[in-house]
């Protein structure tokens, strides 16, 4: 179809992308004075029976599925029509894949908050029996707080009781999807079912805080290969502040057995509402939309927060002796924050210009060694360290470097 053919009553106004089954334009709704999103079938595909199937499915879905993290439905050509096309709401929102190209790298608690919209969204599908079967991050829009999952061309029934008003076998799995993003079972092309999203799931949120792919490669048979094999870069690996429960998190989205993967978007949802809570978010649309509106300083606000966090249970692990946990934290922290800033905000020790530790105000300039270890100790776990003596062993390097040196003539 063409710009210059009319669509119905719409007036097409600028092409906004395009894919493999067509083209989606920008358009006015004079009727009811508004924007909307066209998705038109490419010619090919109109001349394909295949092709106008794949197309009745998506209108389908997108009908069915009625969820704010889901792209509205507004109109649809109908099966008979010469050219078909979806009429849809139009979301002027970025995609993940332009902010990960405009801002970079997303922190893990925003990363965290797509991730629980993304959820929402799946959870409605799956219930409807559909696996969407290509989440990426093209393929997902955000706006004012509000994460949109678009692009239903490739969704597949899963159960004889579905949206579609279909067989499972009349959507029998071919190879669809996008390599990067799809789980293993998808290249046999059987017996994909909600733990299939929740793969391509962990794969968007990996690219989201590392900027690369999980399974990157050298090609796209490379790529294949590295997924079969499930050999992919720890993603501390690209980014270090990220948390062992985030990647544990990971780990198991993109668990190369179905079986060893979270079972449904619910535990997805509910996994991620925990690391929230850890992380201090309780409002998610609110944290995407200061996201949106300044993430320079919005980074610096979660990196404020996350670092109070840390501290709260860095008290915590060295009031239980939790040597592993303590040791965990501290080097997060370390990550987060250079040694001199932390060094203050924990004990008020400043590093002068030959690297030797003062003491604010310069107090305990004539106590030994123990005395002024004990009092950093102090300031740090509070009243719940007075009757708990910490070794050294807890400590990383840089702190333990940095103690060392108050014992030195200053």
């Amino acid at each position: 179809m063409s710009m210059n053919l009319q669509v119905e009553r719409y007036q097409v106004k600028r092409l906004l992308g395009q894919g493999a089954m067509g083209k989606v334009y920008l358009a006015h709704d004079p009727k009811l004075d508004r924007k909307v999103a066209i998705k038109v079938l490419n010619t090919s595909g109109n001349n394909d029976p295949n092709m106008r199937k794949r197309f009745v499915l998506e209108a389908r879905a997108i009908a069915a599925l009625k969820h704010p993290n889901i792209v509205e439905l507004y109109d649809y050509s109908g099966a008979e029509a010469p050219d078909l096309y979806l009429v849809m709401e139009y979301v002027p929102g970025l995609s993940l894949y332009q902010l990960l190209s405009d801002r970079g790298m997303m922190s893990e608690p925003t990363a965290l908050c797509v991730g629980h919209e993304l959820a929402l969204a799946l959870e409605v599908a799956h219930r409807h029996q559909v696996v969407h079967r290509d989440i990426k991050p093209e393929n997902i829009l955000l706006y004012n707080g509000r994460v949109v999952l678009t692009d239903f061309g490739v969704v597949k029934a899963i159960a004889r009781d579905n949206a579609l008003g279909v067989s499972r076998v009349e959507t029998r799995t071919l190879v669809l999807g996008t390599p990067g993003f799809m789980a293993p079972e998808q290249f046999a092309g059987r017996n994909l079912d909600a733990r299939t999203d929740i793969f391509a799931t962990g794969a968007v949120l990996y690219n989201l805080v590392t900027g690369k792919l999980p399974f990157a490669g050298e090609g796209v048979d490379d790529v294949v290969d590295r997924i079969k094999r499930h050999r992919y870069t720890d993603p501390r690996g690209h980014n270090p502040v990220l948390s062992v429960p985030f990647c544990e998190l990971l780990a198991r989205c993109l668990a190369p057995r179905p079986k060893d993967r979270l079972a449904s978007a619910t535990q997805l949802k509910e996994r991620i509402l925990h690391l929230l809570a850890i992380h201090g978010v309780s409002e998610v649309r609110k944290e995407l939309e200061e996201y949106e509106k300044n993430p320079a300083a919005h980074a610096a606000e979660q990196r404020e927060r996350g670092l109070d966090v840390l501290f709260r249970d860095l008290k915590v692990a060295l009031k239980d002796r939790d040597e592993n946990k303590a040791r965990a934290l501290i080097q997060r922290i370390e990550i987060l924050a250079p040694v001199d800033e932390r060094m203050f905000d924990i004990s008020g020790v400043r590093f002068d210009s030959r690297q030797r530790p003062r003491l604010a105000r310069d107090r305990a300039r004539a106590n030994g060694a123990s005395t002024v270890v004990a009092a950093l100790l102090g300031i740090l776990i509070g009243a719940l360290a007075a009757t708990f003596v910490i070794s050294y062993r807890l400590l990383p390097d840089t702190w333990l470097a940095a103690l060392a040196r108050l014992s030195e003539p200053l």
